[in-house]
């Protein structure tokens, strides 16, 4: 089946190329933030993100887990490279919407598609899931979800043709 990538995996895409990451065993924030000048630090606080005097600025909650601080920081990364602004001034319903994009994001950031392609999944879920969350240090759970909207994906092109074609026949 063919796969087209949204603006988003694009530009994911072409960020990580950009800074010399192509396999899934490079990820890794602290390079992320080192190759694009995130400052990053550690507290026990609920993870941010600022600019402060044109620097970018991550703050990561020490209170978790290397994996949640890996969710977190896409997020964050999120709000500050692709949601510019003060939150404060929007209506609550564009924060809730920017919440949720970036949640979206960190799936994808996280678990990058071009990376995904390459990956020869099994078949069986189980393995696959087991398989992506190794590689790119997610969670099962994080993974399942990731590759449920890979496959939706995937797959959303031949529905819509079975949609089309069944809407198109004659009921003769």
């Amino acid at each position: 089946m063919r796969y087209t990538n949204s603006h988003l995996e694009d530009w994911i895409e072409n960020l990580y190329k950009k800074i010399d990451i192509t396999e899934p065993e490079q990820i890794n924030f602290e390079r992320i933030a080192e190759a694009l000048d995130i400052r990053l630090s550690f507290k026990p606080v609920t993870s941010f993100a600022l600019k402060h005097s044109g620097i970018y600025n991550i703050c990561l909650d020490s209170r978790k887990s290397r994996t949640e601080q890996w969710y977190d920081f896409a997020h964050e990364f999120c709000h500050i490279y692709r949601h510019e602004g003060d939150k404060k001034t929007m209506p609550a319903t564009w924060t809730d919407y920017l919440e949720w994009q970036s949640n979206y994001f960190t799936y994808h950031f996280c678990i990058p598609t071009f990376m995904l392609r390459n990956i020869n999944l099994s078949y069986i879920q189980s393995h696959a899931i087991e398989n992506i969350a190794w590689l790119f240090k997610v969670s099962p759970s994080f993974a399942k979800k990731r590759l449920s909207i890979y496959y939706r994906k995937l797959t959303q092109p031949l529905f819509n043709q079975t949609v089309t074609g069944n809407l198109c026949t004659p009921l003769l």
